[in-house]
């Protein structure tokens, strides 16, 4: 299992997009800063050079952590602003930098936050470029900028689409169409953070299909995964509405029981034995009869989401030695 959720790795790369984009800005002015210095325009070098440790200071102070909204929409102004200027001192030239902003728009911001920074940067350098050009290449700019508006747009909406439907595929089992492993550190950890504020109790099952590696020999692989496919299915529909199933293996699923003490876990377990055990499955040609061990676990003060969960499986292991077909629980639960 690994350390990060899903969730985490994904918000972890966005930032690291976003840090680097500041980055750029930063050096990028520097180097202007130079260029404006080279050509007499003191007031736009002051303005670049000030604009630059700016960016640079808000990349460096969070370096290690998500950069606010507040200081990217700043970032955001403050070129706009710069972009507005050199138009007004340098014409169809400055121009230039304004198609760079507009892109840098759609990755500073995310979806419907993102458009509308885009259409109200191409809205103030449109107005800049109105001001300060003949009206004919003003209307050009705008144009072109409109084009860009609506083409990234399109491309925030696509993207939006696809990283959600990817980060779904990342935590869901494919064959059963349950959570994974990826969804479940970051679930654990929330569990653990609200029992030690809150001491709210939560109990964990671990649940293994019996002699499951008989079934795939005996009826091969294909009557094994539509077996696990109904497991779920059964198991699910017997669950409460806030608890939570996960396949963590090949014929092992997971089940998170918040607000749940030893004891209440302890009957769920022997509820879901007995929904699996008291009917047949059906197969294409054949039914057979399943049957699971479970082993349950509540959390205690002392452990991390890895020892509970550590709980748990031994406590399977202990169903399995005794004959399977039944509900172990975890020993060393003590009352805090």
């Amino acid at each position: 299992m690994t350390d990060k959720s899903a969730d985490t790795l994904l918000q972890n790369f966005r930032n690291k997009v976003t840090r680097n984009m500041v980055w750029a800005g930063a050096v990028t002015l520097l180097g202007l800063t130079g260029a404006q210095l080279w050509l007499n325009h003191y007031l736009q070098a002051a303005v670049m050079f000030t604009a630059a440790i700016v960016f640079a200071a808000i990349a460096y102070t969070f370096r290690a952590q998500r950069i606010p909204n507040y200081w990217r929409l700043l970032f955001m102004v403050l070129l706009t602003a710069i972009c507005a200027m050199s138009i007004k001192q340098n014409g169809v030239i400055g121009i230039y930098w304004a198609y760079p902003l507009l892109v840098s728009s759609f990755f500073m911001f995310r979806d419907g936050y993102a458009i509308a920074l885009a259409m109200t940067i191409t809205v103030a350098i449109s107005a800049a470029a109105i001001s300060f050009m003949e009206l004919d290449d003003a209307w050009r700019i705008t144009a072109s900028l409109s084009v860009i508006l609506v083409l990234g747009s399109v491309f925030v909406v696509m993207l939006g689409r696809m990283q959600r439907l990817l980060h779904q595929l990342v935590i869901t089992d494919t064959l059963t169409g349950l959570q994974n492993r990826h969804r479940l550190t970051g679930v654990l950890n929330e569990l653990l953070a609200s029992f030690k504020r809150y001491n709210r109790s939560a109990s964990l099952l671990m649940l293994d299909l019996d002699h499951f590696k008989l079934l795939n020999d005996k009826y091969g692989h294909l009557f094994g995964d539509q077996m696990l496919k109904q497991l779920a299915k059964r198991l699910k529909q017997r669950l409460r509405v806030n608890d939570q199933l996960f396949r963590v293996g090949g014929e092992e699923f997971l089940v998170v029981l918040p607000e749940t003490d030893l004891s209440e876990a302890e009957k769920v377990a022997q509820k879901l034995l007995s929904t699996v055990a008291d009917e047949p499955f059906d197969g294409k040609d054949v039914q057979v009869h399943l049957t699971v061990s479970i082993g349950v676990a509540q959390l205690r003060a002392e452990q991390s989401w890895a020892e509970w969960i550590n709980s748990a499986d031994t406590a399977l292991l202990e169903a399995k030695r005794k004959g399977r077909n039944q509900v172990c629980v975890a020993e060393g639960y003590t009352e805090i």
